[in-house]
């Protein structure tokens, strides 16, 4: 179906599905994109929410400082909350952590008025709902699946390292507040030591890698002294924390290395969140050009595309249109000067040329046509009246032969009277009056048959040196038409170098007219096998050229093929029995022969036997 469809049909629907399929991409791309945009853009929420959460650590942290300040901001527990809160809203919900959000606040809220005895535990309380916040704003603003090497250890120190460490360490700040250690705190006072270790060391295996996932090498720059900060002051305190275990220290100088360690904690962290707020702009940043700039290379690729497909329209459609407007124009008026005006060195241009061409070359074989229409009328009104003279002759001839000797016995007779009239006694005027008549009307009817033989006679013409092969190929450009109409096909298998025969061309032009007419009529009545004509040339004893004629036809009857060149006789419904009677006629007075022979498997053969010119 596609291939029936007009040129400008195809293209339109190849630019159709081209643009589908841009658009299609585009939408994809736009899709993967806005999915990337969408995963970039909760990070970073996510990375502002614990930013603001800062403050609600150090609350908490002062608290386990038994009171003392100890971040330099000095925010106050309702300041930090309202940050918090605000954090919140800003997330419209998104991260689902309103719930825990409350429940850190109604902690934070509680440590003020905590009995001596419970202060530890809400202090350990409030900082365990503080890391499950933060566990949890990490695990749903996806900042926990982080594809970047950097931004993901840089989260991983912010959402579970910091919280861990701080929680770890408020809670053994607050383990030494109480008075007499026992045992078994102490043991969790050493737990907590070793735990803190740990953790410190994971900090920095965590930034160690992120600096080497940072390919602009800032990362390194911009977090490393702040990581590498925070160790001598943990490491002070928990040397510190140790001693108080033991008993070798005071609870005023862990309090201040406690602080310490705190401030350096808040400013590797304050460090960690400008990073990875910086990293993740960036890659948002990069991921709105990466999408702005493939929408801008598409629109340009599609544009270019559509300028395409109407420069495609403009210098092949149209003028193929053109062409085919033209070829129309033809076929219908059959006017074959029409040209086409296309002045180019391309395809289009090479085939208008080739058109054009063949216009010319249908304009002079149209003109070749009606000249040989015209040579074929000459030629058929020519051989229509060889033969009706032809035909006139034989009658001529036959009845010429047929009165002759009564009108001769006429005049002799009436010159017999005339002569025994004479004698005595003669009866001269009846007697002589009559035969005088008889004599006259003798003499008037030769002479009348005498005259018509004279004027249709079959003397010799003048004669040419004829090529039969050409004669052949006239007379079958003579019939084609006629042979079409009818369904026939006629076969020509002429020989080459055939010598040429001296004759009269229109009498043997009428000769193989008569016999392929005959041959074609024969094959009519035939419909359970091809009608089929042939006719071939050749030398036949190398005195003389033999030409055939065969049909495919119902052939000749054998008691017939005696009488066949007969005049008067004829096989046909409504013939005169003329025709093959004056083909020999035609042939003998040339020196030939014409022979009937019966067709095999079916039909007839004519053989025209002529000498040549060399005989």
């Amino acid at each position: 179906m596609f291939k029936n469809l007009r040129t400008s049909t195809k293209l339109l629907l190849l630019c159709a599905a081209f643009v589908g399929a841009i658009a299609l991409a585009t939408y994809g791309l736009i899709k993967e994109k806005l999915i990337a945009i969408e995963f970039a853009s909760k990070e970073l929420v996510g990375a502002q929410y614990l930013q603001a959460m800062r403050g609600v650590y150090a609350v908490i942290l002062a608290a386990a400082a038994d009171g003392s300040p100890v971040v330099t901001s000095q925010q106050s527990a309702d300041v930090a909350l309202d940050a918090l809160a605000a954090a919140e809203v800003a997330t419209g919900g998104a991260l689902g952590t309103a719930e825990l959000a409350q429940a850190l606040t109604a902690a934070v809220r509680a440590l003020p008025s905590a009995a001596t005895g419970d202060k530890r535990a809400a202090i350990v309380d409030a900082l365990t709902k503080a890391r499950d916040l933060a566990s949890r704003v990490g695990d749903e603003s996806k900042l926990t699946l982080d594809p970047e090497l950097d931004s993901y250890y840089m989260q991983n120190i912010l959402v579970k390292r910091m919280p861990e460490l701080l929680a770890d360490m408020g809670e053994l700040q607050s383990l030494m507040q109480v008075a007499p250690i026992e045992e078994d705190l102490r043991v969790r006072g050493q737990l907590l030591d070793g735990m803190v270790h740990s953790i410190v060391e994971e900090i920095e295996r965590d930034a160690a890698a992120a600096s080497r996932g940072n390919r602009d090498g800032r990362l390194e720059a911009s977090i490393g002294p702040a990581i590498g900060a925070m160790r001598p002051p943990v490491d002070s305190y928990l040397q510190a924390a140790d001693a108080s275990l033991s008993g070798k220290q005071n609870g005023t100088a862990l309090v201040q290395t406690f602080q310490a360690a705190v401030n350096s904690v808040d400013q590797a962290t304050i460090a960690s969140q400008a990073e990875l707020t910086r990293l993740l702009d960036k890659r948002l940043r990069n991921l709105l050009g990466n999408l702005y700039g493939s929408l801008l290379l598409n629109g340009v690729v599609a544009g270019l595309s559509l300028l395409f497909a109407a420069l495609t329209y403009r210098q092949v459609v149209r003028p193929l249109g053109q062409l085919e407007g033209l070829a129309d124009k033809v076929r219908e008026t059959k006017d074959y000067g029409l040209r086409i005006d296309l002045d180019r060195t391309d395809e289009i241009g090479r085939l208008a040329s080739a058109f054009n061409a063949m216009l010319e070359e249908l304009a002079a074989a149209r003109e070749r046509e009606i000249a040989d229409e015209a040579r074929n009328a000459a030629m058929q009104a020519e051989l229509a009246r060889v033969a009706r003279l032809t035909t006139m002759g034989e009658m001529a001839a036959s009845i010429a032969h047929e009165i002759n000797q009564p009108l001769a016995s006429i005049v002799n007779n009436a010159n017999a009277a005339l002569r025994w009239l004479a004698r005595q006694p003669p009866n001269f005027e009846e007697a002589e009056a009559a035969l005088r008549r008889i004599a006259n009307d003798g003499e008037r009817g030769s002479r009348i048959i005498g005259s018509i033989r004279a004027m249709v006679k079959k003397g010799d013409r003048g004669r040419t040196k004829v090529s039969l092969n050409d004669l052949i190929e006239d007379v079958v450009r003579l019939t084609h038409s006629e042979f079409q109409r009818h369904g026939i096909s006629l076969r020509s298998a002429l020989a080459d170098d055939l010598p040429s025969v001296m004759a009269d061309r229109v009498q043997l032009q009428q000769v193989m007219l008569n016999l392929l007419m005959n041959a074609a009529e024969a094959t009519l009545p035939v419909y359970d096998r091809a009608r089929l004509v042939s006719v071939r040339s050749g030398e036949h004893d190398g005195r003389t050229a033999l030409v055939e004629v065969e049909d495919s036809g119902t052939g000749i009857e054998p008691e017939n093929a005696q009488r066949i060149f007969d005049a008067f006789f004829t096989t046909k419904a409504e013939g005169m029995g003329m025709g093959l009677s004056i083909c020999r006629s035609i042939i003998e007075s040339h020196g030939g022969r014409i022979v009937l022979l019966k067709g095999e498997p079916h039909g007839s053969v004519f053989q025209v036997i002529l000498p040549t010119d060399s005989a």
